[in-house]
């Protein structure tokens, strides 16, 4: 069936029915553009880079189809075509689904660096599905439209129901969909509700028919994926929670042939490591320094850790300090469940745990605290940058008893290009504490101070002796660490402020 303008015979059925392919083509594009970060964050991780990529790309590619099919409008206002290019888009996003782990360890392994491997990823994997969708939108309204005079309101109309479709993909994907089903079989999901919109635009018999049966082909790969799982899927347990993309897998030790389960949020750092065979051993290097807090406090009984990931540091205060009560703040209620089933953490009278961002905790809390650690980056790139700011400093103080502790891990090097990050933290942090002490994890000395490295920043209260107790022969080691030459921050990187934290600025200098 052809529609033209000029005769006025487009039915009110048909109108509701364009209308409908409005609505859930905008809600498409957008769970398609959520569930993509979640698809490509196991092997490129979900910084700044990556989303950039990914919103860049389909972004374009609508921009394209939006041009191409309103070229194909005007030349062929057809509804059996409009029927093809959703049912086409419905097949490549259901292949796009079954292969895309595939063809992400293929870019993987290619060696290329964060930013041409999230272009070529998102663009190979996205752009042809994008493309598919921005053609509906302009052959939506050609269809629609039944003379000039009412052209604006049918452009308004659908132009509303397709942003419409858009907030309600975007809350259903972030919200429900993600929550409820791994990220390929959202996207089969997806691809089977296009199909069925094919089936209402097409009028023949044998169209709809062929649109029916690639739908329950669609559902059968659908419960095939979910019984058996989807081709090239990383190794591990692949978790979608609200917040983030979760791998957990084992490896060994090589220092002592123990194994240990590490758990991912980004594919190029670890979030959290864990003997299997005793869970509460801390076996990250940087970890151990959270407990310089009793060399410098002794008397240290109530904590509060800002980070959870594997709960690595709180399960080995609980079990070696006694009586020490720890709060722990973690966004992300997933990885604490994740904590729970991998990585043995157990309901504890002295534990108490706060989902919810560290800033507002920090911003509503007026507890007092004997020592606070942060360890809130996932990675060097990816940086809450609402935790390094002046005012973060201020409410840290503000919690923090006059003779406490605060020990920060940043992911920074201490000197050269890749050393904004910490610059600029020093600075903000130096305006709330005058006793400041720099440990890089690595070593002291100048070999490491331009390696990208944890660096743990000790700051105290103006009450507390900068000069160490007796030590211990278990800090001995860590205390070889200390930055004992002068340093003196780059005069050239702010001290980072809420109103201005430019940490991607600095944290993605290649």
């Amino acid at each position: 069936m052809k529609y033209d303008n000029r005769n006025n015979k487009t039915s009110v059925k048909i109108q509701a029915r364009l209308q409908l392919v409005s609505f859930f083509s905008g809600a498409a594009t957008m769970i398609l553009e959520m569930t993509g970060s979640r698809m490509v964050a196991p092997f490129f991780g979900t910084s700044l880079i990556v989303w950039t990529a990914l919103i860049g790309i389909i972004m374009t590619s609508l921009c394209i189809g939006n041009w191409l099919g309103g070229y194909w409008a005007d030349k062929r206002p057809e509804a059996k075509l409009l029927g093809r290019i959703l049912l086409f888009s419905a097949i490549i996003i259901a292949i796009t689904a079954f292969i895309s782990n595939y063809v992400l360890t293929e870019l993987q392994g290619l060696g290329m660096n964060l930013y041409k491997a999230s272009v070529f990823s998102a663009f190979i994997i996205f752009a042809p599905s994008s493309v598919l969708l921005g053609m509906v939108s302009p052959f939506v309204v050609r269809l629609a439209m039944q003379n000039v005079n009412s052209s604006g309101a049918v452009v308004g109309r659908l132009s509303a129901l397709n942003s419409a479709g858009s907030i309600l993909g975007t809350f259903m994907g972030g919200f429900v969909l993600i929550s409820l089903f791994p990220s390929a079989l959202i996207l089969m999901l997806l691809a089977s509700g296009i199909a069925l919109l094919s089936v209402l635009i097409y009028t023949g018999a044998w169209r709809r028919l062929f649109s029916i049966v690639i739908i329950l082909g669609i559902l059968g790969e659908f419960f095939f994926a979910k019984s058996y799982g989807i081709p090239s899927t990383p190794i591990g347990v692949q978790i979608d929670t609200q917040y983030n993309h979760l791998s957990i897998v084992e490896s060994v030790d090589t220092r002592n042939n123990r194994r240990v389960r590490i758990l991912i949020t980004d594919p190029d750092y670890t979030q959290s490591l864990m003997y299997v065979d005793q869970p509460s051993e801390l076996v990250s290097e940087y970890t151990k320094f959270y407990d310089l807090a009793f060399h410098y406090k002794p008397d240290t009984k109530k904590i509060l850790m800002l980070g959870g990931g594997g709960y690595s540091v709180p399960k080995f205060l609980l079990e070696n300090r006694k009586g020490v009560s720890v709060d722990v703040v973690e966004l992300d209620p997933g990885i604490t469940e994740a904590a729970r089933e991998y990585f043995s953490l157990k309901d504890d009278p002295n534990l108490r745990i706060f989902h919810e961002d560290a800033r507002t905790f920090l911003n509503r809390s007026n507890e007092k605290y004997d020592a606070i650690f942060m360890d809130i980056f996932n990675s060097a790139i990816v940086i809450p940058f609402q935790m390094t700011t002046i005012e973060t400093a201020a409410r840290l103080r503000e919690l923090l008893n006059p003779d406490g502790v605060l020990i920060v891990n940043i992911i920074s090097s201490l000197y050269g290009p890749k050393s904004g990050v910490f610059h600029g933290i020093y600075k903000a942090f130096s305006t709330s504490f005058t006793n400041m002490m720099i440990f890089p994890v690595n070593a002291p000395g100048k070999k490491y101070a331009y390696a990208l490295q944890n660096i743990i920043l000790i700051a105290m209260g103006d009450t507390a002796s900068m000069v160490s107790p007796e030590t211990d022969a278990k800090y001995t080691s860590l205390l070889a660490k200390q930055w004992l030459e002068p340093f003196v921050p780059d005069s050239h990187v702010p001290a980072f402020s809420d109103s201005f934290a430019p940490v991607e600025r600095y944290a993605l200098i290649q």
